[in-house]
């Protein structure tokens, strides 16, 4: 797995969504001003980056799940405002499932769907949470030399190793 450029990835994230939900402003939480915020509207953001020790493939990277955040807000006088809320959140964790929007990290793993009832402007709005993970991998991986790679492979049998037994050794055969 390539170095995720996280700015990429979110503005890929934001992107996709914008494409599939054409009336629906999508922005980034940090360029989203609640008193300006046009609605419908669909505020990304990545809300943390979750070590993976598990994951990790020894390459120098850094091996985490980058956890997004996609909040569907509509306004209060939307008719039936609650179930368009959920509708729209319902349809975005329907594209979110196992999608990668074209960034070189794992499938997305949808792990909430509910409604944000702590969100600031939650008096004015109604807010859903749609949360989901990638696993990535951050930084550079280390390449090895290209001389530091074995050109020959030689085998042998127990009790038949080591230095003394050099002559037994056989080259391996794919």
């Amino acid at each position: 797995m390539e170095n995720v450029d996280l700015d990429a990835a979110l503005e890929a994230v934001r992107a996709g969504f914008a494409e599939r939900f054409p009336g629906v402003n999508v922005v980034i939480a940090e360029d989203a001003e609640d008193d300006e915020l046009p609605v419908p509207a669909l505020v990304c953001q990545i809300s943390e980056i979750e070590p993976d020790p598990d994951g990790d493939p020894l390459t120098g990277q850094f091996p985490c799940l980058v956890r997004v955040q996609a909040r569907i807000v509509l306004g209060r006088r939307t008719p039936a405002v609650r179930m368009q809320t959920l509708k729209l959140a319902g349809a975005v964790a329907a594209q979110v499932h196992a999608e990668r929007f074209g960034v070189k990290w794992g499938a997305a793993t949808v792990i909430a769907v509910e409604p944000d009832e702590f969100a600031p402007a939650a008096a004015r709005f109604d807010v859903w949470l749609v949360e989901w993970v990638h696993a990535a991998r951050l930084g550079d991986a280390f390449e090895l030399p290209p001389e530091f790679l074995p050109s020959e492979v030689l085998v042998s049998h127990a009790p038949r190793v080591g230095i003394p037994h050099e002559a037994d050794y056989e080259e391996a055969q794919p």
